[in-house]
């Protein structure tokens, strides 16, 4: 993949985030006909997989994938998490899976410590995402995509002092570029500020970028929302028909309208 298939990643990294599994699967289905056998693309469609629960499934494509150094760290770690959820566990292969984890970390490339740290953060373990993204900087220090996860692991944290440091790194990754994940950070970080003339800003920009980007789509939506302007809001849900939103949300704004 390229990096002007940003938004590609984005959404799939923001189906993950937003516990979306199927629309994962569905993203990375659609970006593996492009990008026929791209690792990554291959390692989310079987994390999707994973979170709705189809283990066997989900363990037999992580085994498949998990000798590319990009995914490695990411693969054995989700291998991992996928037999301990097992009805009957492999205490051999997970102890086999844990050294081979410890022998893989010593030689990781600055890409397979990024993705490690993206799934730590996706799982919720943040402190340890920090820690692999941390060290993808330290290896590569123009990483912009490591900057923007930074700032994301950073934006998700329930320390507002966190959340505030979490627009320089954002900034920092998104720098000249259009980097929509980045972008969509920094929504976010102005959403909680509540400066939604700001949100909407950003917002507009990753539309004139990609105007059928379904998870922008969803982030202005959420922002008439928060504004409490209610005919927008109604108005976007039924022009969107794909937005992954409940309908009851749609109901109950729809009685602030009339």
């Amino acid at each position: 993949m390229s990096s002007n298939d940003s938004s590609l990643m984005a959404g799939i990294i923001y189906y993950s985030k937003e516990k979306y599994f199927r629309h994962v699967q569905q993203a990375a289905a659609v970006g593996l006909e492009k990008f026929n056998n791209d690792p990554v693309l291959q390692f989310f469609k079987a994390y999707g997989v994973l979170r709705e629960e189809h283990i066997q499934d989900a363990i037999s494509s992580l085994e498949s994938i998990r000798n590319h150094p990009d995914v490695s760290l990411c693969s054995i770690m989700a291998l991992i998490y996928a037999h301990k959820c097992c009805e009957t566990i492999d205490r051999e292969a997970i102890q086999e899976l844990e050294s081979s984890l410890k022998e893989v970390r010593k030689t990781a490339s600055g890409t397979a410590l990024y993705y490690a740290g993206l799934f730590l953060w996706l799982m919720g373990r943040h402190d340890k995402a920090k820690e692999y993204i941390d060290r993808t900087l330290k290896i590569s220090s123009s990483s912009r995509e490591g900057y923007v996860l930074r700032g994301w692991v950073d934006l998700s944290s329930d320390k507002p002092h966190t959340v505030k440091k979490s627009i320089k790194y954002l900034e920092h990754g998104i720098q000249d570029t259009k980097d929509i994940l980045g972008l969509m950070g920094k929504v976010m970080y102005f959403m909680i500020l509540q400066n939604y003339s700001g949100a909407l800003e950003v917002v507009n920009q990753i539309t004139v970028t990609c105007g059928s980007f379904l998870p922008a789509l969803v982030l202005k939506m959420q922002l008439f929302l928060a504004r409490q302007d209610w005919e927008q809001t109604v108005e976007m849900g039924h022009s969107t028909p794909g937005l992954p939103v409940h309908h009851q949300l749609l109901e109950s704004t729809q009685t602030h309208v009339h």
